[in-house]
């Protein structure tokens, strides 16, 4: 009878589990999108109250103000820092498209060079492994040029309703911020006289420190392994550093992608050149890059989180599935918040 009641609280268990599951994916899955501006703005309340009290203690101006001021400075340097890295990035796209036939040459020398590395070690005939080659290199820009160029002429002002939107999100953002901190001691006071809220509030406390640790642990990941590339890439005198330094540090976010993914590639290319010495360079940068994430991770992301590094990367690719790009954030969010909900209910 006692194995029976076990194995029925057990199963009971599993069914709370995954009912909790369920609502938490429906949850970040569809409610999330209609409520993200508030739940920024609540963010950001949260992470400026303190420098807002310490200014109204000095300054006495009302809190709305201060924290319009801080808003606004904010959004400045931020603006700023997008406005340079934009035009780095801007100019060295424009210089591979000025030297696009170049490249195109290279490319294609660099074919030929492997069509003939099979000829000598395989016996595959070259002038058919070339044409094979080519007619899938032709089909490609067949289908851009059909598909992709028109497309980006005929959504050109999709994509300025796209910017009006992101302009309104802001906007949104920066009013509800205001309105917030006017409010923000008085409302708290009030929805902790409700239990609900009180599970709320205990399970965003935890999260918060959680994720605020991940997030600060992942955003510290990316930004060293960015900034060794585009120095890496800066050393080896490749123009484009930047550009392919900036696209490696956030491919390297993604699980069974990397750092690789960009630098390998070039580092074949230059092998079929000749440049094995630019090459070894590149090999090199990538192994860099490889044991500095393998170091950071385990350190700043699985053990702080309490969770093995294997299990992030699978939560990671559960939440790429799911969500789509942003899954690389709201995978582990969800999983802690999944977590933090089952320790509450386990609590009481």
């Amino acid at each position: 009878m006692a194995e029976e009641a076990y194995t029925m609280t057990e199963g009971k268990q599993l069914l709370k589990i995954a009912g909790i599951t369920v609502a938490v994916y429906i949850l970040m899955k569809y409610f999330l999108p209609y409520v993200i501006p508030f739940f920024i703005s609540y963010i950001l309340v949260h992470l400026l109250k303190p420098v807002t009290e310490l200014i109204y203690k000095k300054l006495r101006l009302r809190r709305e103000l201060i924290l319009s001021v801080l808003l606004a400075a904010l959004l400045i340097v931020c603006s700023l820092l997008f406005y340079m890295i934009y035009c780095m990035l801007m100019g060295q796209l424009k210089r591979v498209a000025m030297n696009f036939d170049d490249y195109y040459r290279c490319f294609c020398e660099g074919i030929d060079e492997c069509c003939r590395f099979a000829e000598r070690n395989f016996g595959v005939e070259m002038e058919e492994m070339r044409s094979f080659v080519y007619s899938g290199i032709e089909h490609a820009t067949e289908q851009i040029r059909i598909y992709i160029v028109p497309g980006i002429f005929n959504y050109s002002m999709r994509y300025l309703k796209k910017a009006m939107d992101a302009a309104l999100f802001l906007l949104m953002v920066f009013v509800a911020a205001i309105l917030l901190m006017r409010d923000y001691d008085r409302m708290r006071e009030q929805l902790r006289n409700y239990r609900l809220y009180r599970h709320v509030e205990h399970i965003s406390g935890r999260m918060w420190h959680q994720g605020g640790m991940y997030l600060k642990a992942q955003a510290m990941i990316i930004g060293i392994v960015s900034i060794l590339c585009v120095l890496g890439l800066w050393l080896l005198g490749n123009p484009y550093f930047v550009l392919l330094g900036v696209a490696a540090g956030l491919l390297d976010a993604l699980p069974f992608i990397g750092t690789g993914t960009v630098l390998l590639p070039v580092a074949f290319f230059l092998v079929l050149q000749g440049s094995y010495a630019k090459a070894a360079g590149y090999g090199v940068l990538f192994f860099i890059t490889y044991v500095a994430r393998e170091f950071l991770e385990p350190r700043l992301i699985g053990a702080r989180l309490g969770i093995y590094p294997f299990v992030m990367v699978v939560v990671v690719y559960a939440g790429l599935y799911l969500y789509g790009p942003s899954g690389v954030v709201l995978g582990p969010v969800t999983l802690l918040l999944i977590l933090e909900t089952v320790r509450e209910l386990a609590r009481e």
